[in-house]
């Protein structure tokens, strides 16, 4: 159903914004908790339109040693790497391939994250302000976000989803997962704008945007119902708030459509540790500067020659001791210079060395379009006791600090189809940490102030580890602190510093 003339024309404005920020390619990072055991961050670096571009960026954790668990890094980080913003690839006259088809949902995905964003911002705004007469036509706002949201799907669906002749069954039924997967995306837009609203009531300026908060509810209420009756007669996955099964199978069905979409985007990855690569040529070398070491004993003692008889005797002893501690040394040059060189790689050059690719059916040639270098490293630091820093007491921590170095080099092919960025994932693990966590709940005595007797209440035990993310690229730097809150079931949540 078409919105209506009136909503076209006010819409024009939010309309313009989606677009700018469709093309948007500046620098992104964003830290933040993904799940109770893992900690995100992301990194998005423009797709320049020739050359290269290098970036960097350092993540650092610093964990209270008390509850330290040593683990190795590498097994607990997981990391994806995939093209970011691409453009509408299937119109008119356009080759239609199931590939085609998946790019094209994740472009109108992205425009609904857009809206969805523009309508939050200007809910902020009309919550925050001191007046409210900057945002005296919120009522036509807020219709003209929802208006674009409408726009856009019909747009998606006559685009991507209705058949053409003579398509085969590969076809279709990928424009059928591609209707399902971006009405999930649509309802999400629809819940996220219904908090949105929820939070505007709660704000000073409930009053005043009462009846824009109600026309914009009535009319997601609209959409929402219109969506649901789409689903129920395309027979999808129709969620039923009293049934647990029926949650369960939408979240599942989301979770198996969001990775067969965004599977198109991902790079293919050519990773090697460095200390692996050139273990053969470490150990050649620490081999021949012991064995070296060992030849240079052998002849110093071989020129050494007793003149006497009784010399003869304590000579052999001393000649055969001193030649097992050479070459018992000789041996433990090569294990210690090997574990050296091993755990100080990264301080010359990197632990591990990453590259992406973009798969075949994107560029025949598999070009590398990412190059970087990763390292973790470990270090201990104290700090003076805040309670009382005169006191020389110290409190010790373990800073785990994540560092990748890399350069994005230009496809102008890529450009082409609308890519704009490259998008980094990382999730970090720290389950290790929470077997060393007291308890989640501790139980605080407390005095009744009627009965005048001792009684117990129970109060979270939470820690806050200090995390920092600082990115480096093309002349511009951005630099995140925060406090990352965890108790012994898992993450909480992460405090961002000003």
């Amino acid at each position: 159903m078409p919105p209506a003339p009136g909503l076209l024309e006010a819409g024009a404005a939010p309309t313009a914004l989606l677009d700018e920020r469709a093309g948007a390619a500046d620098v992104d990072a964003r830290i933040d908790v993904h799940d109770a055991s893992r900690l995100e961050w992301t990194l998005a670096v423009p797709l320049p339109e020739r050359g290269s571009i290098k970036y960097t960026l350092d993540v650092e954790l610093e964990i209270p040693t008390n509850v330290f668990a040593p683990h190795t890094a590498w097994d607990q980080l997981q990391s994806w790497t995939r093209l970011d913003g691409p453009a509408l690839t299937v119109g008119q006259g356009d080759e239609v391939t199931i590939d085609a088809l998946r790019r094209g949902a994740i472009s109108f995905a992205h425009r609904l994250a857009y809206t969805h964003d523009g309508f939050a911002r200007h809910c902020v705004l009309a919550g925050a302000l001191s007046a409210p007469l900057p945002l005296a036509d919120l009522e036509t706002t807020l219709s003209s976000w929802l208006a674009v949201v409408e726009t856009t799907m019909d747009d998606a669906r006559g685009r991507l989803v209705a058949p053409a002749p003579g398509e085969g069954a590969e076809l279709c039924r990928e424009r059928g997962l591609v209707d399902e997967y971006l009405s999930i995306r649509f309802l999400e837009m629809l819940a996220g704008a219904e908090r949105s609203l929820a939070a505007l009531k709660e704000s000073r300026h409930a009053g005043a945007h009462e009846r824009a908060v109600g026309v914009a509810e009535a009319r997601l209420a609209e959409l929402l119902s219109a969506e649901i009756e789409h689903r129920r007669a395309q027979a999808f996955v129709i969620v039923d708030p009293g049934s647990p099964a029926s949650l369960e199978h939408y979240l599942e069905r989301a979770s198996l459509l969001k990775k067969h979409f965004q599977e198109v985007l991902f790079l293919d990855a050519d990773t090697y540790r460095v200390a692996e690569r050139i273990h053969h040529w470490v150990a050649a070398f620490v081999a021949i500067l012991a064995s070296t070491w060992a030849f240079a004993w052998q002849i110093a003692l071989m020129n050494r020659r007793p003149t006497t008889g009784s010399q003869v005797g304590s000579g052999l002893v001393l000649l055969a001791t001193v030649a097992g501690v050479v070459y018992a040394a000789k041996d433990r040059i090569k294990e210690i210079g090997r574990d050296w060189i091993r755990g100080n790689v990264h301080r010359f050059y990197a632990q591990r060395v990453s590259r992406w690719r973009a798969p075949a059916r994107r560029l025949p040639g598999r070009d590398v379009i990412v190059t970087a270098r990763e390292s973790f490293d470990q270090t201990a630091l104290s700090r003076p006791d805040p309670l009382n820093p005169a006191s020389r007491a110290a409190v010790t921590s373990a800073v785990v600090r994540y560092m990748h170095r890399g350069h994005v080099v230009a496809k102008p092919a890529l450009l082409a189809s609308g890519v704009r960025r490259v998008k980094h994932i990382f999730r970090y693990d720290l389950s290790p940490l929470f077997a060393r966590l007291d308890d989640a709940v501790k139980q605080v005595p407390v005095l009744d102030p009627v009965t005048r007797r001792v009684g117990f209440i129970d109060a979270p035990r939470r820690y806050r580890v200090p995390v920092r993310l600082r990115v480096v690229c093309g002349g511009e730097s951005r630099d995140i602190r925060a406090k990352l809150v965890l108790h012994k079931r898992g993450l909480d949540h992460l405090e961002i510093e000003d």
